[in-house]
């Protein structure tokens, strides 16, 4: 009788949308979550604001040991979840798994790659946002696709809502792929070919460019103030604000657009 086939996996997060992966993986037999790698800091100011769930936490109360970028170094895995993880995974990291390292992005790739791209498609009137999962590799987000999901941006969506729905999706894709993922049935594209298939053009966004938007001026039409109102209204964050201090309060995309 063949032995039953049990991965041994490292979750790497520490967002909710982690912690509800790591529930359904406790609840998944093909693999045995042998640690998780997050934050030891307190909860930030946002993740307090919506009460996002600490992973230290639950963790600790499901019996999985909690772990430090050193302890990788040391392990023996089968296979590698990152989940909206905070710090990068260097080759070293990554050498550790022998299947490989898959990674959450909260953005549709290959046009997406990088930081507060939620923010960023607000901002530019895209149609449309997304999520998906790639291998990880040394360069940022350039791995080989797995899975890309995308859905319509509503003209009253705040980058919150974006960065939720993003979170809902990319969970259920780990639900719907990792088992095939890790069988070897999804082996995943790489970027190039996807884009030549595709036609989609590969971009990557910084939180610092990024977030030089946050400042309007009275030169912005009033559909481009709406637009950057709605990219940086999250919770626990300081919104989008004029330079004239008199005019900082309340720009909220609901006040505003009222």
């Amino acid at each position: 009788m063949q032995a039953k086939v049990r991965w041994k996996l490292v979750l790497f997060g520490s967002m909710g949308v982690a912690v509800d992966c790591l529930k359904w993986l406790l609840s998944e037999d093909k693999f045995e979550v042998i640690g998780v790698v997050c934050t030891r800091k307190p909860r930030s100011a946002w993740r307090i604001a919506v009460d996002d769930q600490d992973m230290q936490e639950a963790a600790v109360r499901w019996g999985v040991p909690l772990l430090t970028m050193d302890d990788v170094l040391e392990l023996e895995a089968d296979i590698g979840l990152s989940v909206r993880f905070h710090e990068i995974l260097r080759p070293k990291h990554l050498e550790r798994f022998l299947l490989g390292v898959v990674n959450l992005h909260g953005a549709p790739l290959p046009d997406m790659r990088g930081s507060m791209c939620d923010a960023a498609a607000i901002i530019e009137g895209r149609s449309e946002f997304g999520t998906s999962l790639h291998w990880m590799d040394k360069g940022i987000d350039t791995g080989p696709i797995l899975a890309v999901r995308r859905f319509p941006i509503n003209a009253a969506d705040t980058v919150y809502e974006l960065f939720q729905q993003s979170n809902q999706l990319g969970l259920e894709l780990i639900k719907e792929t990792l088992v095939h993922i890790a069988m070897g049935k999804l082996r995943g594209t790489s970027q190039q070919d996807y884009m030549n298939q595709t036609g989609i053009q590969a971009a990557t966004y910084y939180a610092e460019q990024v977030l030089t938007y946050k400042l309007l001026s009275a030169k912005l039409s009033s559909e481009e103030v709406k637009r950057r109102i709605r990219a940086f209204q999250f919770p626990g964050h300081v919104p989008a604000r004029f330079m004239s201090d008199q005019e900082t309060a309340a720009l909220h995309f609901k006040q505003a657009d009222s």
